[in-house]
């Protein structure tokens, strides 16, 4: 009967080892994910930065643009 308790004894401890090794993977997927998701997030930043800017440029030529066509239009009349 003593190795059935020393097996048990030891089979405790190594579930409780792998307990924490899996908790501790967890964790790092867990950081590892949360890196992942903060670098996706500043992508997307800097893509709808970048958008923005064009939208802008876009509505500056299109005044400028349209202010040509005004005064082209009145130069004919």
């Amino acid at each position: 009967m003593a190795s059935k308790v020393g097996a048990s004894g030891t089979s405790t401890v190594g579930g409780a080892a792998g307990t924490a090794t899996a908790a501790a993977a967890s964790t790092g997927a867990e950081v590892a994910g949360e890196a992942a998701f903060q670098k996706q997030i500043a992508a997307l930043t800097a893509t709808s930065t970048k958008a923005a800017e064009r939208d802008v440029e876009i509505r500056v030529v299109s005044t400028e643009l349209s202010t040509i066509k005004k005064a082209a239009d009145e130069r004919v009349q």
